[in-house]
């Protein structure tokens, strides 16, 4: 392809692939909703109120216009994620000879594309995204997850269950198991998504089928459990594999991890309630189950002990 043509990808079938494929083991706070629409020359965007301003290893947010290298890309794609814009443009400098190439070698790689979630709020996370490069202009279109209907029921739910579940007494580890439990005892794994059947009712694979319609699958226990996480200001994002996608927690100067899917137990699984929740690393390997396997050069937070 010339430089005149354009990149379109759009990964929102794989997001959808990958986010669905959940191993079948199972054991006075107010958002203020703003709009999505951010489109101004060169991405000078404006942050929605669920940006979130962790930075971690793998990803660090890049605002900047003009970008000079496939890691400027990239944190400009997750900065630009994680603002919550729908349109926006980044431009290559000058000097940058293989800015196209890069950009056509992101844009090939969905599964770091959709790692790029992780990191982000639920409500801003991508069900979709085109990339247009055009005269050294890379253009992004964002579709995200959820709509502005389940934002509002979400956050109706989440302030809900936060009134009849948290304290300002409890340490935040209370708070956490509190949700965990509350999550845990209000929904129900839904084993037709999982087995690929495409005819369940339920948005099983986001929080609003957890949430709302009381089914879920692992990207919607995770998601759920990041919405707490995230009003609640604990430092957090998941991780995940091309099996499963749980959370990892920051509490007390260690990383945690924490998979509600597994906590919650079928008739056929006698699997203990508490058996994932904020364990270690050393501890999870330890478990030795086949599918907490994730790769430690991305999720370096959850290297644990050497």
């Amino acid at each position: 392809m010339s430089l005149g043509q354009k990149i379109i990808i759009s990964v929102g079938a794989f997001v959808i692939t990958f986010i669905t494929v959940c191993t079948f083991f199972k054991s006075d706070i107010d958002f203020l909703l703003t709009s999505r629409t951010v489109e101004r020359k060169y991405g000078t965007t404006a942050e929605n109120s669920y940006f979130l301003e962790d930075h971690f290893d793998y990803v660090e947010p890049y605002e900047k216009a003009e970008v000079h290298s496939m890691k400027e890309i990239m944190n400009s794609i997750y900065y630009l994620i994680n603002s919550g814009v729908t349109k926006s443009e980044r431009y290559c400098a000058k000097d940058y000879k293989n800015c196209y190439t890069d950009m056509e070698a992101i844009s090939s790689d969905t599964n770091m594309l959709s790692i790029l979630n992780n990191y982000v709020h639920p409500f801003n996370s991508f069900d979709s995204i085109i990339f247009n490069f055009d005269d050294n202009i890379i253009k992004v279109e964002i579709k995200h997850t959820y709509t502005d209907e389940e934002l509002k029921e979400l956050n109706a739910k989440v302030d809900e269950i936060i009134k009849k579940t948290i304290t300002n007494e409890m340490s935040t580890k209370d708070k956490i198991k509190a949700i965990h439990d509350y999550i845990i005892n209000h929904t129900e794994y839904d084993t037709l998504k999982t087995k690929n059947i495409n005819d369940t009712t339920y948005h099983s694979n986001t929080a609003y089928g957890v949430l709302i319609e009381g089914y879920g699958i692992c990207s919607g226990y995770s998601d759920a459990m990041k919405l707490f996480l995230d009003k609640l200001n604990i430092i957090n994002y998941k991780i995940s594999n091309d099996q499963h996608i749980w959370n990892l927690v920051y509490l007390d100067g260690t990383w945690l991890h924490l998979d509600l899917t597994w906590d919650d137990p079928v008739s056929d699984k006698n699997i203990t309630r508490d058996n994932y929740f904020l364990i270690s690393t050393k501890t999870l390997k330890e478990l030795n189950d086949d599918v907490h396997y994730y790769d430690a050069n991305i999720f370096k937070e959850a290297k644990g002990e050497s």
